[in-house]
């Protein structure tokens, strides 16, 4: 374990009801920290048993000034968008959105589906010289993982020691699902533990969710529902696994900057928000739309707060 600029935080995630039906654990943002790097909002969803049910159905609804990464553990889900993208999201594959100065997406389970749909939602905040690009998206898939000992990291966004997996990244940070090598188990100790000392880039900030079984973090146990921040200055870290446990690694360079979240767009100001929302309220073509969505629906935005939104920092 190497020295670190700052605390190693231990995150409990909050228990997040998204529909009535539906909870997800949020991890970011969180009272404690609400950037890691440019990750911004981290929440994470299932295993749900969806067999007898449409599983995921999110409508229509408008992005901007980040990117959204669905990262798929079980299951599939559908994405379309206004750029006419229709692309799956499946184990392995991320489906990475950049939403720049605006764009609209809907996320469904395909028919027939998976029996059970387990994954993350993911938000990067762009950085202020690029928030305004124009929308893209990209399917980012695993190649050759990165293996250290015990451990096995298939990474999907920027680079994690010499595995870099050639999707596009507008601030340096990584993204990588950690699981065991040794799938026989043969690695293990005397209860089933094994795992690995990974390289990390030690100006990045890190966080490990875990989001199967449980974990050790540098010797500190992480179970499920928590994650362990990692300052700036962490050159590696050991990380030991369970039997099919499973853990997020999320990472990067720190923003830096202020911003403003709310529903689902990442600006600088109040006014920039209240802009976006007319924007989707109205119709103007900022959004543009889904046109081979299946139906009419969209989500409308809600009403805003009776307060001036703030501009918040990581931890603040």
């Amino acid at each position: 374990m190497t020295a670190a600029v700052g605390e190693r935080i231990l995150l409990e995630a909050i228990h997040a009801r998204i529909s009535p039906r539906d909870e997800v654990l949020r991890f970011l943002p969180h009272r404690d920290r609400r950037l890691v790097g440019a990750w911004c909002f981290v929440d994470v969803y299932g295993p749900d048993d969806v067999r007898e049910r449409a599983g995921m159905t999110v409508a229509p609804h408008p992005h901007m000034g980040l990117q959204t990464v669905s990262w798929i553990v079980q299951g599939e889900v559908l994405h379309r968008d206004s750029l006419g993208t229709t692309a799956l999201a499946a184990p392995g594959r991320a489906a990475i959105m950049t939403a720049g100065r605006g764009i609209s997406h809907s996320e469904n389970s395909p028919e027939p589906h998976s029996p059970v749909l387990q994954g993350v939602q993911l938000w990067v905040a762009l950085p202020e010289a690029v928030r305004e690009i124009e929308p893209s998206f990209q399917l980012g898939e695993v190649a050759t993982p990165l293996v250290v000992g015990a451990l096995r990291a298939g990474v999907f966004m920027g680079a994690l020691g010499d595995v870099d997996s050639g999707t596009r990244v507008h601030s340096p940070l990584v993204g990588a699902e950690l699981t065991r090598a040794d799938v026989d188990g043969s690695a293990g100790d005397p209860d089933g533990w094994a795992g690995g000392t990974l390289p990390l880039d030690p100006a990045y900030e890190h966080l490990a969710v875990v989001l199967d079984g449980a974990a050790t973090v540098d010797g500190e146990p992480v179970g499920e529902a928590s994650a362990m921040f990692l300052p700036v200055g962490c050159a590696d870290v050991e990380v030991r696994l369970a039997p099919a446990a499973r853990v997020l690694l999320l990472g990067g360079e720190p923003l830096g900057e202020e911003i403003v979240m709310w529903w689902n767009f990442v600006g600088r100001s109040h006014e920039e928000i209240v802009r976006a929302r007319t924007s989707w309220e109205t119709r103007d073509g900022r959004f543009g739309e889904v046109s081979h969505y299946p139906t009419a629906d969209r989500y409308e935005a809600p009403a805003l707060p009776n307060l001036r939104l703030r501009a918040r920092g990581a931890v603040r």
